[in-house]
């Protein structure tokens, strides 16, 4: 969807696994597309009579419209929310504060080196391929970083996680083929 109305300047703008839904062949369909939240608030270069303790705090729509307000940085708000999606699925956790705080909680275990840490102990105990969950990891990371401009786009993810998935389904094919 991302490549398709790219042209016409419409990102998502609310990527959340809650609006991540399968259908009846557990295919992912996204809803919401391009729905943008409706707000009154100044746009934040013009003057206004909020103190600065009120302008630092925006509200979610706020900080949706600062996203949207440019043409990339909508596109790239929407990779570092998927990213966030992609953490919550690894970690079991649930996000709060339009995930930065789940975001900076994998970035300091990761940095600490304590990348086991961060993996749902149900995904583990399941027996997931922790290689595959660590290369998904490094996808999320990438999509999370602070620096929009260094965000890859959506086609770049999905290429990504389309390239862990074909490694995993060789791995394991090749296991099955040579035990």
């Amino acid at each position: 969807m991302h490549s398709k109305l790219r042209e016409d300047g419409i990102p998502h703008g609310n990527i959340k696994s809650t609006n991540i839904l399968f259908d009846e062949k557990a295919e992912p369909c996204v809803s919401e597309y391009g729905l943008m939240l409706a707000h009154r608030h100044e746009h934040p270069n013009r003057s206004t009579n909020k103190t600065p303790e009120q302008s630092e705090s925006l509200s979610d729509a706020e900080v949706v419209y600062e996203a949207t307000a440019s043409r990339d940085g909508g596109f790239k708000d929407d990779v570092y929310r998927f990213g966030v999606v992609l953490l919550e699925l690894l970690t079991g956790k649930m996000v709060q504060n339009n995930g930065t705080d789940l975001a900076k909680w994998v970035n300091s275990v990761v940095r600490e080196e304590w990348t086991g840490e961060v993996f749902d102990g149900v995904l583990v105990s399941e027996g997931a391929s922790e290689e595959r969950m660590v290369n998904v990891l490094q996808v999320a990371l990438r999509c999370i970083s602070d620096v929009p401009g260094e965000r890859p786009n959506m086609r770049v993810v999905t290429e990504m996680i389309n390239s862990i998935k074909q490694e995993e389904e060789r791995s394991t094919s090749s296991e099955i083929i040579f035990p």
